[in-house]
């Protein structure tokens, strides 16, 4: 009988050696599809960051021209909360004019425009020989109370005017910023030390000293929003304007630190008066002496749309300075 043995081997060699080339060039092919989906996707992301550019960059713009124009309004046009919306519009139009004609030379559509304003108050003391008390000389007084928000609070102090190395902070009669809110109350106390002037931020269980950087002509500035004392950085500053729901501003000891001050709330004056009259309690009228407050621009938002062959981008921004 003859020996079938060694041709069925051969065939079951040659089966295993088609079925491990067929599976080589199947995983080359998985290989392959894989890369090029890897690659596809890496050049669509760039491609799309590339499109985009021009966009965020316009929108960067766009918020900045809105600061600015905030920031120019509520020194120039303050006489009426009116007159402030009507100088913020006219503002932000001619900004878009020229802006929008320096896109469209490349051939890109874009526009900006004003969709919301907040009015607010600003409260300020520009009477540098001035203690921090009321209108009234009231030592212990409320600025405002019932407001949502608040923004922009910067005082510059005469170092000569502050209470010298106090051993107790409420005994002796160091002035200081009380900040309450849904957060809690944050204070801020300001004195004089043999080593120079401090901020000491008070916050819940928590007390953080800050020296001043540097005082110029016997001044220093409280910066709260760039966290800074006399320039140097105090990040226990940051969380004092974080006020979460309603929140009232009262100085404490105001006779015992005197000096500028300035900061802006999102409620008009009507709404500060307790008579809803534009009179505020503890604050001038303005022009006639400090401290006092003026109508204000609190923030805006600005619709902006930007348009290219391909892309076709929209968004509200909000417009709040420091």
């Amino acid at each position: 009988m003859a020996d079938v043995s060694r041709p069925l081997d051969r065939d079951r060699g040659q089966l295993l050696l088609v079925g491990a080339l067929a599976l080589a060039v199947v995983f080359v092919a998985l290989a392959l599809l894989l890369n090029t989906a890897i690659y596809t996707g890496n050049l669509a992301t760039r491609d799309s960051g590339v499109e985009a550019a021009p966009a965020v960059e316009y929108v960067a713009e766009s918020r900045a021209a809105g600061v600015d124009a905030v920031a120019s309004v509520n020194r120039r046009n303050n006489t009426s909360a009116a007159d402030l919306n009507r100088a913020f519009n006219a503002t932000m139009g001619e900004w878009d004019d020229l802006a929008s004609y320096h896109r469209a030379v490349a051939g890109d559509a874009a526009d900006v425009e004003v969709v919301g304003v907040t009015n607010g108050t600003r409260i300020r003391q520009d009477d540098a020989s001035r203690n921090f008390t009321g209108n009234g000389g009231a030592a212990d007084w409320t600025v405002v109370s019932g407001v949502s928000n608040v923004r922009s609070i910067r005082f510059t102090v005469e170092e000569s005017m502050l209470t010298d190395d106090p051993t107790n902070l409420l005994a002796d009669d160091v002035f200081h910023v009380n900040l309450t809110s849904g957060a809690g109350t944050r204070s801020v106390f300001v004195y004089d030390t043999p080593s120079g002037p401090v901020i000491e931020v008070v916050d819940g269980g928590t007390s953080t000293v800050c020296p001043a950087g540097s005082v110029t002509g016997g001044t220093f500035t409280v910066d709260v929003p760039n966290e800074s004392v006399g320039g140097a950085s105090c990040p226990a500053l940051g969380p004092v304007d974080d006020t979460p729901g309603s929140v009232d501003i009262d100085y404490r000891d105001a006779d015992a630190a005197g000096g500028t001050y300035t900061m802006v709330v999102d409620e008009p004056p009507s709404t500060l008066s307790p008579t809803g009259s534009d009179a505020v309690s503890g604050l001038n009228d303005p022009g006639t002496g400090s401290p006092y407050w003026t109508y204000a621009i609190y923030g805006a938002e600005l619709n902006v749309t930007y348009r290219t062959e391909k892309l076709d981008y929209a968004a509200t921004i909000g417009v709040v300075p420091e």
